[in-house]
C-alpha cells in the first residue's frame, strides 16, 4: 500500500541528536509514512547501522556518495514523489506524536491550501547532552490557525513558516525547488517566494526547534547583512510603487529592536539604485547608518563581493517575487 506521506530526515555528523529526531517519527500517532534519511557525510556510518537496527521497514537510508550541502539536500524533498505529501525534518528537531494527524487533517480538509506548518516549541543546547526547553514558541499559541495571503511585510527580509514543521502537497512540489548556490541562511525565505498562497499556520506546538551549540547556518556578518539585502531587493522591486512599499516597509522595520534600517540603505546602495528612496530615511534613521557605517566600514566591500556572487539567487527572487505578486492582482 503505498504511504501517504513521505517523510525526509536530514543529517550530518548529529548522531547523538539523529536518534530523537528518529523515535518521534516513530511515535507518531499517524502510521502510514515512509521516511528517507538522507546521510551528507559519505565517511559516517553510524546513520545506516542505526536504521538498519530499527528493522522498520518503513525507513529507507540514503548514504550520499558526496557532501551536498544543505541547500542541495533540501532541495531533494521537493523532488516530487508518488506520495500525497512530503514533510522535512532536520537531525537536530523532533515532533509531537500528533504532528502527522494533525497536519494532514489540515491539508484534507483545506483543499485550497498546498502548505501547512505547525507552531515550534524552542529549545537551547547546553552541551553534554542536556536541553534547556525556554518554555518560548516561534508563535502565539492563544490564536486560531492563521491563514496567511501573499504579501505579508515579514516576508520582506523573512520567512512565516518552518522548514522542520511543514507538511506541503507533493503534486506541485518541483515549484518549490530554488538554486543549489542558494546561501542556507536564506534558504526557507527564498522557498516562500516560491509558494502558492494562502499558506497555513496552525498555532498549535507539534514541533520541537534546537538552538544547537554547532549550525550549518553562517554567523559571517557579510554573508547575512548580503543575504537579507536581496530578499529585501527583491521584494521591494516588485511591488507595484517602490517608493510607496520602500516607504511601509521602512516605518515597519523601524519598529524592531535591533533595527534593520541599514539593510534598506545597503539595498538601494548596491541593488535598488533610487537616489529618491534616500530621502524617505528620517534623522534618526540617518544617525543609525552612520554609526553602523563607522564600525562595519570594512564590511561595505564583502557584502557587496556577497552580492555580486549571488546573482543566481537574486534574479531566482526577483522571477518567483513577481509571479506571486501578479498572482495576487489576479
Amino acid at each position: 500500500m503505498l504511504a501517504t506521506c513521505r517523510i525526509y530526515l536530514f543529517t550530518y555528523k548529529r548522531n547523538s541528536l539523529l536518534p530523537r529526531a528518529i523515535k518521534s517519527i516513530q511515535n507518531q500517532t499517524f502510521t502510514n509514512w515512509v521516511c528517507e534519511v538522507h546521510n551528507d557525510d559519505p565517511t559516517d556510518g553510524f546513520p545506516a547501522h542505526f536504521i538498519e537496527c530499527l528493522q522498520d521497514s518503513r525507513f529507507i537510508i540514503k548514504n550520499h556518495t558526496q557532501n551536498l550541502g544543505a541547500t542541495t539536500c533540501f532541495n531533494i524533498a521537493f523532488a516530487g514523489s508518488d506520495e500525497k505529501y512530503g514533510s522535512i525534518l532536520e537531525d537536530d528537531n523532533w515532533w509531537e506524536p500528533q504532528f502527522l494527524e494533525e497536519m494532514i487533517s489540515i491539508l484534507d480538509t483545506n483543499l485550497n491550501v498546498d502548505i501547512c506548518w505547525s507552531n515550534m516549541n524552542l529549545w537551547v543546547e547546553k552541551g553534554h547532552n542536556q536541553w534547556e526547553n525556554t518554555l518560548k514558541t516561534i508563535w502565539p499559541t492563544d490564536k486560531n490557525n492563521t491563514l496567511f495571503e501573499w504579501f505579508d511585510l515579514r516576508q520582506a527580509m523573512g520567512a512565516l513558516h518552518s522548514n522542520g514543521s511543514m507538511l506541503y502537497r507533493n503534486e506541485n512540489a518541483k515549484e518549490l525547488q530554488i538554486p543549489n548556490e542558494c546561501d542556507f541562511s536564506i534558504m526557507e525565505a527564498v522557498r516562500e517566494r516560491t509558494f502558492k498562497f494562502p499558506i497555513y499556520l496552525h498555532h498549535k506546538t507539534l514541533a520541537n526547534f534546537a538552538h544547537t551549540l554547532n549550525t550549518s547556518r553562517s554567523n559571517n556578518k557579510s554573508v547575512w547583512t548580503g543575504g537579507q539585502i536581496l530578499l529585501l531587493s527583491s521584494f521591494l522591486l516588485n511591488q507595484q510603487n517602490v517608493l510607496h512599499s520602500f516607504k511601509k516597509s521602512l516605518q515597519f522595520y523601524r519598529k524592531q529592536k535591533p533595527s534593520p534600517v541599514i539593510n534598506f540603505f545597503l539595498a538601494n546602495l548596491f541593488l535598488i539604485k533610487n537616489d529618491k528612496l534616500f530621502r524617505l530615511f528620517n534623522l534618526q534613521d540617518w544617525l543609525k547608518i552612520a554609526k553602523w557605517m563607522l564600525l562595519n566600514l570594512t564590511e561595505l566591500n564583502k557584502i557587496n563581493q556577497y552580492v555580486k556572487e549571488n546573482m543566481v539567487t537574486y534574479q531566482f527572487l526577483k522571477d518567483k517575487t513577481n509571479k506571486r505578486t501578479k498572482e495576487l492582482k489576479n
